[in-house]
């Protein structure tokens, strides 16, 4: 009699890969910022609740400063939950805890791959890795956080076979 082979084991937490400290920082300040607008918003319905304008200044300034400390606190929340594994399928990323995503983008799928580092990015050292699959005209992975020579080393580990040996102009 045959012994059953087990079920298949599913990959340990340890495969994945968590982004680097820098990368909270980012994301962080991006969270910030991005927060930014919300809160000056907020700004004029407090105008028209507080009377006396030194009060209203300062009940101002502390609404904007929730706000974008709130933001920040939502973008160190992505970057805790936000992690990835290369392997032989291809790149995979896991994203969120309420709403989770996880992508896989096999190594056959890939069409294409860019860089991308704005400003703040580049002040830490991090890129955005851009991936473009087969199938759909405008799909692509994005996911920041990654540091610089990470994100060159994921692009070559990415490149398909063929593509690493065209020579053609």
């Amino acid at each position: 009699m045959t012994e059953a082979q087990p079920p298949h084991e599913p990959v340990a937490p340890a495969d994945w890969q968590s982004l680097p400290e820098a990368a909270r920082r980012v994301f962080s300040i991006v969270g910030g910022l991005s927060a930014l607008p919300v809160g000056l918003g907020l700004v004029i319905p407090t105008f028209a609740l507080v009377p006396g304008w030194p009060a209203r200044i300062a009940v101002a300034l502390l609404v904007v400063a929730a706000v974008v400390a709130a933001g920040a606190a939502l973008g160190r929340l992505r970057w805790g939950r936000t992690g990835w594994r290369l392997d032989s399928r291809g790149l995979q990323v896991r994203r969120g805890l309420v709403w989770r995503s996880e992508v896989l983008v096999p190594r056959s799928r890939v069409q294409h791959l860019d860089l991308e580092r704005g400003p703040i990015e580049r002040r830490h050292g991090l890129a955005t890795l851009v991936v473009h699959t087969a199938g759909t005209r405008l799909y692509a992975l994005r996911q920041s956080g990654f540091v610089d020579a990470d994100a060159v080393a994921l692009r070559d580990a990415l490149l398909p076979e063929a593509a690493r040996h065209d020579d053609a102009v």
